[in-house]
């Protein structure tokens, strides 16, 4: 009896341990409130109501106040490269609009989004001496 709880022991003892659950990344899916924009390395203000809402179908909806027509354009998304990236696509609806080239990073309920039309940015920064934007959204949980 007692060889019999011995073994048992040494075999709870010696087996491996329950596997940790592969660690989730954050994902670009959801609707997301504007808190900042910064231009050219200056704060501008943030309209009421602006926000950006990634969906899973891989088109993202952004609207910049309560007055302005939402807009809805494709996107891809490289969330392996460091810093991540995410392309938004231009749309005929938006002539002249060229693709938004972006890097970002979530933390949290923080999404912060670099983007420019020219190059892709490389830090997260706004340069007195470009246009590039900063900017600066809370995930939004509950939606009313």
């Amino acid at each position: 009896m007692h060889a019999t709880i011995l073994l048992g022991l040494a075999l709870a003892i010696a087996a491996p341990a329950p596997k940790a659950a592969p660690k989730k990344e954050p994902t670009l899916v959801g609707k997301w409130m504007a808190e900042s924009y910064i231009l050219r390395g200056k704060p501008i203000d943030v309209p009421d109501g602006a926000y950006t809402t990634f969906s899973a179908d891989g088109t993202v909806t952004s609207q910049e106040g309560q007055t302005v027509a939402a807009r809805v354009q494709p996107y891809t998304v490289d969330a392996k490269k460091s810093p991540a990236e995410v392309d938004l696509l231009p749309t005929a609806d938006f002539p002249g609009l060229g693709t938004l080239l972006c890097i970002y990073k979530i933390e949290g309920d923080t999404l912060t989004m670099c983007y420019s039309t020219k190059k892709r940015p490389t830090k997260f920064e706004s340069p007195e001496d470009e246009i590039v934007f900063l900017v600066t959204l809370k995930r939004r949980v509950v939606d009313n």
